[in-house]
């Protein structure tokens, strides 16, 4: 009764612990039992054999069970949150790793077969090239992009230096036989939008030409024609601060100040269009851009010289701009006016010009007109006048 007893709970099941059936009990056991037809002698040991063998069964089938619940245990452990993966570990990251190549594969999912992976496997660096090719076509394009862009300014900056020095040239040779008008005309205008229309008069005649334009831009060829053309103003601006701001722009400026300076000790004004009144301007309007006076306004522009303006409210005392009559117009009236008073110096006739465009009752500036070409001839002879008077009294 009690080998029954030690059997029947060593095959019952306990928590981490393996079952064992009862065809893995000892040969020994099975033999004697088969063994009926021996001396009653034998059946006695036998009884006493099989009595201590049902205490040496109890004692291992305690030894089991307490190895069964030691077993569970440490699997419930092992298996417990301690050992579970951590599910906060964000999967966007590996995710993008694998598609740039830069991760190993995961391992594959039920139900996934060996061909699958190897395909994963091989598209992973097949799109990584894909996107490094992208990535070197790309920079490519860019860094050609900037260097035409760089091209262009350059261009436009050696083109203001040789008109800097073209006009700086003629001014030297005028002084050489400066003759008695004691007035020059330079119809010459140096400003953004008159480079900008050296630009942009080819190029923006036909739609090829502007599509070549853009991509020479690094832009869009299918671009507007509005956006392309603020592109290249913008590229054009950049090149006159770049020139202003050179060695090469600085000294030209230097030597171009320095000649105006012999001007005013030979008495005679230089005249110069103070904006660029060409045909870009009636193409911003046709495109509706707007933009700033500066775009037009000339480099020549300079104090020690008479510019004419687009507006009465331009220019200052110090830089006097006058509006109302052409470039020729106005030298024939300086012209005239040191006729009627030839001890008119450059800046008395600009100030003359300045109160003559000036309407002293509402404090505003008004265009040159026959009322004021008159008003100025008249200020010239009252100042002759105060002159010989300072003559005669000294």
């Amino acid at each position: 009764m009690s080998v029954r007893l030690a059997q029947a709970q060593a095959m019952i099941p306990r928590p981490g612990a393996s079952v064992r059936g009862p065809q893995e009990q000892p040969r020994r056991e099975s033999s004697k039992s088969e063994s009926g037809g021996k001396s009653s002698s034998a059946g006695g040991s036998s009884s006493a054999k099989s009595g201590g063998a049902g205490k040496s069964g109890g004692a291992r089938g305690a030894q089991r069970q307490e190895g069964m619940e030691a077993g569970g245990s440490v699997g419930a452990r092992a298996g417990g949150f301690d050992g579970m993966p951590d599910k906060n570990e964000p999967q966007a990251r590996a995710r993008l790793e694998l598609i740039q190549g830069e991760a190993p594969l995961p391992p594959p999912q039920q139900g996934q077969g060996v061909p699958q992976r190897a395909a994963s496997m091989a598209a992973a660096p097949e799109l990584s090239r894909e996107r490094k090719v992208v990535g070197r076509e790309d920079s490519g394009a860019e860094r050609q992009a900037l260097e035409s862009r760089a091209k262009l300014r350059a261009a436009v900056m050696d083109r203001l230096l040789a008109g800097m020095k073209d006009v700086h040239a003629r001014l030297s040779q005028f002084l050489k036989n400066p003759g008695r008008l004691g007035v020059v005309n330079l119809s010459l205008v140096l400003s953004e939008s008159s480079i900008t229309h050296e630009l942009w008069k080819e190029p923006g005649a036909t739609a090829e030409g502007r599509a070549h334009l853009a991509r020479m831009l690094g832009l869009d060829p299918a671009l507007d024609e509005a956006s392309l053309l603020q592109a290249v103003m913008a590229e054009v601006h950049q090149a006159f601060v770049d020139f202003q701001a050179s060695r090469p722009g600085q000294e030209i400026r230097q030597q171009y100040e320095a000649v105006l300076q012999r001007y005013e000790a030979v008495n005679v004004l230089p005249i110069v269009p103070g904006h660029d009144t060409g045909p870009l301007l009636a193409e911003l309007a046709r495109l509706g851009i707007a933009h700033e006076k500066d775009f037009s306004q000339s480099l020549l522009v300079d104090p020690r010289l008479l510019a004419v303006g687009l507006s009465a409210e331009e220019g200052s005392t110090q830089q006097v701009m006058v509006a109302g009559l052409t470039v020729p117009q106005l030298g024939t009236l300086v012209a005239h006016l040191r006729r009627l008073n030839p001890r008119l110096t450059n800046r008395q006739l600009c100030q003359l010009l300045l109160l003559a465009s000036t309407d002293l009752k509402n404090a505003s500036r008004k265009l040159l007109g026959q009322a004021e070409v008159e008003q100025v001839q008249e200020l010239a002879r009252q100042l002759l006048r105060l002159q010989a008077v300072e003559l005669l009294f000294v």
